[in-house]
């Protein structure tokens, strides 16, 4: 071995010490220049501390096969083998297929379409997704996700043909099937992986540290956009506190957060007495109306390109609206208000155990994400009025037992 080859290899006390301090976001990957793979831990937490806790015993397999790895591409160098005025070391053969990639690529697929899915409905309002730049959006995230995965492994997919097996299934789940968008996502994220291993190839790492950097800043970008769209849209909703004879006030979700942190005695004042909480956004009448206009004079190109025109024709339905930004902001509301009532010694209920009860209900009763306790209190004593008026109920259904025990946790 030359000294040259010993420099180029690397020590498993040098991966070991990096996994231990970067391993999460992947570092240690990229120090044995798999890019796609670090990417993938950086973008998912070390893939949820699974992979890390996994690469912790395994990654000295990782560090052999690299040096193993290493040595050939020098004896390629020193003797190239040539066939028809080609090297062979450059030719790509096509790959098995691997239930295990397949896997990989549907669930991380999924989870970067579901990601771009939530920062456009967070911060730009997209609620209906039956629309041809939503779709193309999704598609593109759907996309991003699948190519990734089809990276790893010194593989290679065509992006082309994922793309157009994304965006045109996509389309079909959502124009003319008009399912639900993670039905949609998850259907996308199949047929744009299956497309996709029909261009599997196996190929050398093309990979560098600038493509890290650049699949990073665009997901640290994606993050961002949900961040602020989650500031936008939750923390800006208006929560009204009324007691009966005392007084009537207002403060947003942002400011329960931060005095939460930084004073919890104002949060426990605004929810004292166990008030009647009533929700409100900062939209405006008159931004309806110039919706309104703004939809009287849209152009006949607008409506092919958003799709409007296909709804015509077709006579394609709108989905239904997503309301789980309200819901999100009642969960952290009823947070709050628990840990107040458990403060103040009016209720001894965990506060994280009181809300996702309530949420349950809201959920299964079918109710407004915003109703009130006491409206939410009647749909529990209508609900247990048609059970005993019913016969034939079993009475250890799990979902009987489930509505029954977050009624009587509402109760208390």
């Amino acid at each position: 071995m030359s000294p040259q080859e010993s420099e180029r290899e690397v020590k498993p006390w040098v991966v070991r010490l990096i996994l231990i301090i970067g391993g999460i976001f992947g570092a240690h990957r990229l120090y044995l220049k798999q890019i796609p793979e670090a990417f993938v831990f950086f973008s998912t937490f070390g893939v949820f501390l699974i992979g890390w806790f996994y690469d912790s015993f395994m990654f000295k397999y990782e560090v052999r096969n690299f040096n193993i790895s290493v040595r050939e591409n020098d004896k390629n160098k020193e003797k190239e083998k040539f066939k028809n005025g080609k090297l062979l070391t450059a030719q790509s053969k096509f790959v098995e297929f691997s239930f295990t990639r397949f896997l990989y690529s549907v669930l991380y697929g999924l989870y970067i379409g579901l990601a771009t899915w939530l920062a456009c409905t967070v911060t730009f309002g997209w609620t209906d997704i039956n629309t041809i730049p939503f779709i193309s959006v999704l598609s593109l995230g759907v996309t991003s996700g699948v190519y990734i995965i089809g990276q790893c492994g010194e593989q290679g997919r065509e992006l082309s043909y994922i793309w157009l097996a994304s965006f045109s299934s996509m389309f079909i789940m959502v124009r003319l099937v008009q399912t639900t968008v993670f039905r949609a996502i998850f259907f996308s994220t199949i047929v744009s992986t299956v497309i996709g291993n029909r261009s599997a190839k196996n190929k050398k790492r093309r990979h560098t540290w600038k493509h890290f950097l650049f699949y990073s800043s665009l997901f640290l970008m994606l993050l961002c956009v949900i961040l602020v769209g989650c500031s936008r849209k939750i923390t800006d909703k208006q929560v009204t506190a009324t007691r009966p004879g005392t007084f009537r006030e207002t403060i947003s979700v942002g400011s329960l957060l931060r005095d939460r942190i930084f004073n919890p005695k104002n949060v426990y004042s605004f929810f004292k007495g166990n008030p009647i909480i009533e929700y409100h956004s900062k939209s405006h009448t008159s931004s309806n109306k110039k919706s309104k206009n703004n939809e009287k004079s849209r152009s006949f190109w607008y409506q092919v390109w958003s799709g409007e025109l296909f709804d015509e024709i077709t006579g394609a339905a709108h989905l239904t609206k997503i309301d789980w930004i309200e819901l999100t902001t009642t969960f952290v509301v009823d947070v709050l208000r628990a840990e107040s009532r458990v403060v103040d010694g009016s209720s001894t209920v965990e506060p994280f155990k009181w809300a996702l009860w309530r949420i349950y209900l809201i959920h299964r009763f079918s109710s407004d994400p915003l109703i009130s306790d006491d409206q939410l209190r009647a749909e529990c004593r209508k609900w247990q009025k048609e059970q005993q008026l019913e016969k034939g109920k079993k009475e250890n259904d799990f979902s009987m037992l489930a509505i029954r025990k977050g009624c009587s946790t509402l109760q208390l």
